[in-house]
């Protein structure tokens, strides 16, 4: 299973708040939780909380990068 796009678009606006407090471009935060969805989706037998997964995942794997490099 592929993501849909209006998944994305739901969550355009958490991925835009992501982007600005992680100071991280938005393509790039996009590029992440696509990933992470389409990741999560290949295991996935119930998709209720796909995105909201995905989220937390983005968020998670933005932060860490973000230790790193400042390191």
């Amino acid at each position: 299973m592929t993501e849909s796009v209006s998944s994305l678009e739901n969550d355009a606006r958490a991925i835009q708040a992501l982007s600005e407090k992680l100071k991280v471009p938005e393509p790039k935060v996009i590029e992440v939780y696509r990933t992470e969805f389409n990741r999560l989706a290949a295991q996935s037998r119930i998709e209720t909380f796909l995105g909201v997964l995905a989220m937390r995942n983005t968020k998670s794997i933005l932060r860490n990068a973000n230790t790193r490099d400042k390191r």
